[in-house]
């Protein structure tokens, strides 16, 4: 029996790794732009153990995209250097973009933000039908959400927005808020002011677009003790006339 639990407090920086989205493009990371400046500060990230929100739960899980193109890495390292006086460090976290954030991953669910096994094979049974073709996005330039500058990325063919169709909802999306896909680039170590934050971003805000090709889907993992902590591939759908979904354990 589930233990219903109303009480999902999440830690502030969370919302960096879960926005909500919906079909993006520039009005939409104009909008998230604007937003950032007429905040005051920053919202910082608080070095400690988040108990109330793990409660003892070891892994937290979300599909996502992991990113494997050289250029981006580039542009990665190149808009954590740029912001290195404002980021929480160790930051540890590969680049990626998320596409569901599911809830802590177990075998039986308990509370309502488990992601158990039934749903799992469930979302992996639906992706796998739902046999997805590669398709394109591109890579743009730094932006920010009150708690961490990200890169924007660019749903040109539509194909992140078909995924998270095929997934479905999530309790951890609630409320009217944009689903704006991102790539985060580190969680802020301080309460800024945001002029000060937004006149480093401006550096690499309009960077000209770097073209990926999605071929994969994963399901990614991270301690919940550790903070900024390194992400795990869990499982992995390959997409193409040749769909392949594969564990991948260790990986890290």
């Amino acid at each position: 029996m589930f233990n219903r639990h109303k009480d999902r407090r999440m830690p502030g920086w969370f919302s960096a790794g879960c926005s909500q989205m919906n079909r993006c493009g520039t009005d939409l990371f104009g909008r998230v732009w604007t937003e950032f400046l007429s905040l005051d500060k920053t919202l910082a990230t608080e070095n400690r153990d988040y108990g109330f929100w793990h409660r003892g739960r070891k892994r937290f899980a979300a599909w996502g995209i992991d990113i494997r193109n050289p250029a981006v890495d580039f542009r990665f390292d190149k808009a954590r250097a740029c912001m290195a006086e404002f980021l929480f460090e160790p930051y540890l976290r590969q680049p990626h973009i998320t596409l569901l954030v599911c809830g802590f991953l177990r075998k039986t669910e308990e509370f309502i933000d488990d992601y158990g096994i039934e749903k799992l094979r469930s979302h992996i049974q639906d992706l796998h039908q739902a046999q997805i073709k590669p398709f394109e996005i591109n890579i743009g330039g730094l932006n920010s959400f009150a708690a961490a500058p990200f890169l924007e990325v660019i749903d040109i063919e539509g194909g992140l927005e078909r995924i998270r169709k095929i997934l479905g909802a999530s309790d951890y999306e609630t409320g009217p808020r944009e689903y704006v896909p991102h790539l985060t680039t580190g969680l802020y170590a301080g309460a800024f002011h945001t002029k000060q934050v937004a006149e480093k971003i401006s550096e690499l805000r309009r960077c000209p677009l770097i073209p990926h090709t999605v071929d994969r889907i994963n399901l990614l993992t991270y301690s919940a003790f550790e903070l900024a902590g390194p992400l795990s591939w869990e499982f992995e759908i390959n997409t193409g006339d040749r769909q392949e979904i594969g564990r991948v354990k260790g990986k890290s």
